[in-house]
């Protein structure tokens, strides 16, 4: 039997566990409902793994294969995070938006992708800059027509209304609390539970590397700016490990965007990070596509200061347009939201680098990666 242990680490989420166990759940059910060759996939229920942590297992009905998965769990950080009022919302960006001008280096961001820029600055001209022309013009007109003691009340009103609309539009609420979040973390100004929870989860994978008898794989597998987190535990790894972790241990990031937080001058703690992971020896799969503004696909990690660093990082899209047909594939790219979802998911037919075949297949990471290679190039 081939026995892997997986640690999960969500992105900005305020979701639990039961939203990922939900979506595997629903993975599982579509691939046994198309696998006629019969290996089909157990999942068992959520249970709670402690310190607020959960756990369930895959398992094929063979019993070839077993996948422990372990979700590390911060969403508790993230709903304190999580910022309610209209008013204290655009506040908080506008403060946000103002640091980051000042703070990234514009001629990093200029090497992202134009997807990932316009996700970026798509909150600020939703919720700021098109609701104060508005609501300027509408002033105006109050003015031209001679009621100008309602020029204030017309613009301060229209502005309101047109931000609230489309605030609610297109997740740009969600974009937008990420982008305050990402923001105080990289001013150093991010919830101090943070760290602690970081030397938690380190603390975590490092009981499984002590198993005995040993898992044959460890994943560290983050999804969007869970990635941050990942590279923190990394880091925590390889310091308690002497700069190498063994060969059976991976860090899988899947649509992260560790660019945004490299090209800002302020993100010392983060530089660090990467300074940190820059040295050390260890697996790494990145996994990003170009479709998806929410992340920063292909990109060196390191934008900004591209240290001398150690071999390691494969960066791969997940060509989702070879597994998908094509109206299924041409109606998932109209909604980013389910598009920067989708490397959780299985599309039409199997990938190896999909999340199951990341997750719940028989073969380590490097034959996946190389099985997918091949795949790619047929």
């Amino acid at each position: 039997m081939f026995k892997r242990k997986v640690f999960y680490i969500g992105g900005f989420d305020p979701r639990g566990a039961r939203f990922y166990h939900g979506l595997l759940a629903q993975q599982i059910a579509t691939h046994n409902a198309r696998d006629c060759a019969g290996n089909s996939l157990i999942l068992s229920a959520r249970h709670a793994a402690g310190d607020g942590d959960t756990a369930w297992t895959v398992a094929d009905a063979a019993t070839t294969i077993t996948s422990a998965f372990h979700v590390l769990a911060w969403d508790d950080i993230v709903r304190r995070a999580w910022i309610r009022g209209g008013l204290r919302v655009l506040l908080a960006s506008a403060r946000a938006y103002v640091r980051l001008l000042w703070q990234t280096d514009l001629a990093c961001l200029r090497r992202v992708p134009h997807g990932s820029r316009v996700a970026l600055f798509l909150p600020a001209l939703a919720l700021l800059v098109l609701p104060l022309l508005a609501g300027l013009g509408a002033a105006l007109l109050a003015m031209l027509i001679g009621q100008a003691w309602l020029a204030p009340l017309f613009g301060l009103v229209l502005a309101a209304v047109l931000a609230l609309m489309l605030g609610g539009r297109g997740h740009i609420g969600w974009l937008v609390q990420f982008i305050i979040f990402n923001d105080a973390l990289a001013a150093g100004r991010g919830d101090p539970a943070l760290a602690t929870r970081l030397d938690r989860f380190a603390d975590t994978i490092d009981g499984a590397l002590a198993a005995d008898p040993p898992w044959d794989e460890v994943l560290l597998v983050s999804h969007s700016n869970g990635a941050v987190l990942a590279a923190g535990v990394i880091a925590r790894l390889l310091a308690r490990h002497g700069g190498v972790l063994p060969s059976r241990v991976a860090l899988v990031t899947l649509g992260a965007s560790l660019p945004m937080l490299a090209s800002r001058r302020d993100a010392q703690d983060f530089a660090d990070t990467m300074a940190t992971l820059a040295q050390g020896r260890f697996a790494w799969l990145d996994i990003g596509s170009p479709t998806d503004g929410a992340a920063t696909p292909l990109v060196d990690p390191w934008l900004g200061c591209a240290p001398a660093r150690h071999a390691g990082l494969v960066q791969l899209s997940p060509r989702w347009f070879a597994f998908c047909d094509a109206r299924t594939y041409a109606a998932r790219r109209k909604d980013k939201y389910l598009t920067h979802f989708d490397y959780l998911r299985r599309l039409d037919r199997p990938s190896p680098l999909d999340y199951l075949g990341l997750t719940c297949s028989d073969q380590p990471l490097p034959a996946s990666i190389a099985a997918f290679r091949q795949v790619s190039r047929a």
